[in-house]
């Protein structure tokens, strides 16, 4: 397997070793490492069945180190003011300065191959393409040259989730670039040309509606190793296909006006045969610390090391926590949502340690209040927030054997996420159930933030408004949803900050292509296909 390895410095002190690409699944490493690579070796390795699982399952993980990767996830997800850090790993100081008055990002992506910014395009690019190889080379060994791996049931299996990988890899590059190649097991990649994203995201709902025709004529279970600790039957896995569709649709536009023409109708289809349909469940994958499976989002964004910004922060309790920054900080919170409560977390160490007020009876589910300023205010006083994610920590107290150690069940795609896109879908479709929508809506906000709920008779704009709240929240943490949310939303995005991401300028290189880019005082996104 080939790994790239860095050394990078997080927040006060703390450095940690992590790996910032794999190009094919440990899993399929040990049955693929050959003498001499070349593409005789590689098909008799894929002729074994024992490799084609091996591969099946390992690009499970390739997708899932991606997808909450901080590669490109750290600019985007504090781009979009969910997240806030003044530190530059991952560029996430380059990529979400604002301008001196604060109502523009003037930074467009770096998209050449002199300028350290292009690795925060090139990771969702290596990541996702890595994935889709590995599933490619199974759906060709299954379907092409008849591999059966084991039996007929063990078969479809691998053939499924392989389709279910190739459709999520397909899914990132037609959510964050403006084109792509799409590949499948019969594809001649010496005559491959890009695709433009609209192409490029209804091949990924196709392959998606192959893997809900899979899953649903077929029975099996996943291994468990094929996401560390988790295992899902063939029907979650038709109702996680049905919500990843759902997701590619409604997450697909790059501006409230692309949103105006999603086939709402259609995402309401998918979303309600999703993972919150029937015995509803969350995706996920257990952490292991970050040695092969890592959910780098929340391992970056516990409170020592980034902070909700105060964006969000003021939509939670508007009346203490002002936004931008104030000189001084932000004082204690006392929010009426459940989520937030008074800040209060951990214990008297938690306290000694993150500047935290031991909890109370109104302490938050899923934030804590810190006196701590984390970031140097040279930086940009603006990126300082009092506010950290809590929701995740297992232990209460932030102790290292949590997922904020890397350790610990890990959210990909939640159960609620599902509910809020169906309930978009329902407010914003020609004769959408309203009352629906309203009661999806309250899932989240009277079930867990203990707010007064959402009614029908709020009428769109209302619902609207009360959906938007809850997405703020809920989607901390799952992959480039925030970022994905804010830009499809009127006044979402600052101006100036780029939609999309063009093709990697290594690929333009390579194609003899000239470099291009988005954002900054050019265009923001390509045009609609």
């Amino acid at each position: 397997m080939t790994m790239t390895n860095s050394i990078i410095t997080h927040g006060p002190g703390r450095r940690l070793a992590l790996a910032a690409s794999a190009v094919i699944s440990l899993a399929a490493c040990n049955s693929l490492e050959v003498a001499n690579p070349n593409a005789t070796d590689a098909r008799r390795a894929l002729s074994d069945p024992a490799t084609v699982e091996a591969v099946a399952g390992g690009t499970v993980r390739t997708w899932v180190n991606t997808y909450v990767g901080m590669g490109s996830n750290g600019a985007l997800v504090t781009q979009a003011q969910s997240y806030s850090a003044s530190w530059n790993n991952f560029n996430m100081n380059f990529y979400s300065s604002i301008d001196a008055d604060g109502t523009r990002n003037s930074r467009a992506w770096q998209n050449d191959l002199a300028s350290a910014g292009r690795s925060s395009i090139t990771a969702f690019w290596e990541g996702y393409y890595s994935t889709l190889s590995s599933a490619v080379d199974v759906l060709r060994a299954v379907r092409v040259n008849s591999v059966v791996v084991r039996n007929a049931a063990d078969t479809r299996r691998a053939e499924t989730i392989a389709q279910l990988m190739r459709g999520a890899a397909l899914m990132g590059l037609a959510l964050n670039y403006d084109r792509a190649f799409i590949i499948n097991e019969r594809t001649d990649v010496a005559a491959i040309n890009f695709s433009n994203r609209r192409a490029v995201r209804d091949s990924a709902v196709a392959a998606f509606d192959d893997v809900i025709r899979l899953a649903t004529a077929n029975q099996f279970t996943t291994p468990a190793g094929w996401t560390n600790g988790r295992t899902y039957s063939n029907t979650q896995i038709a109702q996680l296909a049905n919500t990843m569709a759902a997701i590619t649709l409604a997450d697909y536009p790059r501006s409230a006006a692309e949103n105006a023409g999603v086939d709402w109708a259609r995402v309401a289809q998918y979303a309600g045969r999703g993972i919150s349909s029937g015995a509803s469940f969350d995706f996920g994958f257990i952490g292991d610390g970050c040695n092969n499976w890592c959910h780098n989002i929340l391992f970056w964004f516990m409170p020592d090391g980034g902070r909700v910004h105060t964006r969000v922060a003021n939509l939670l309790d508007p009346a203490t926590q002002r936004t931008p920054y104030p000189n001084g900080g932000n004082p204690r919170p006392n929010s009426p949502d459940r989520r937030l409560g008074d800040g209060s977390f951990g214990d008297e160490d938690t306290a000694d340690n993150f500047g935290t007020i031991p909890r109370t009876p109104r302490g938050g589910t899923d934030f804590a209040w810190s006196e701590q300023e984390l970031f140097n205010p040279a930086r940009g006083q603006y990126h300082q927030s009092n506010i950290g994610h809590t929701r995740y920590d297992l232990s209460g107290t932030l102790s290292a054997d949590g997922i904020y150690g890397g350790f610990g069940p890990a959210p990909l795609i939640s159960a609620a996420q599902t509910d809020l896109i169906l309930a978009e879908a329902e407010i914003r479709r020609s004769g959408g159930n309203l009352a629906r929508a309203a009661e999806l809506i309250n899932r989240t906000r009277v079930g867990r933030g203990g707010l007064p709920p959402a009614a029908a008779g709020d009428g769109v704009a209302g619902l609207l408004e009360k959906l938007n709240y809850e997405k703020e929240i809920e989607l901390l943490a799952l992959g480039a949803s925030p970022f994905h949310f804010r830009r499809r939303v009127e006044n979402g995005l600052l101006p100036g900050t780029p939609r999309e991401m063009p093709a990697p300028a290594s690929e333009l290189a390579l194609r003899g292509e000239a470099f291009y880019t988005w954002g900054g005082r050019g265009p923001a996104n390509s045009t609609a296909p």
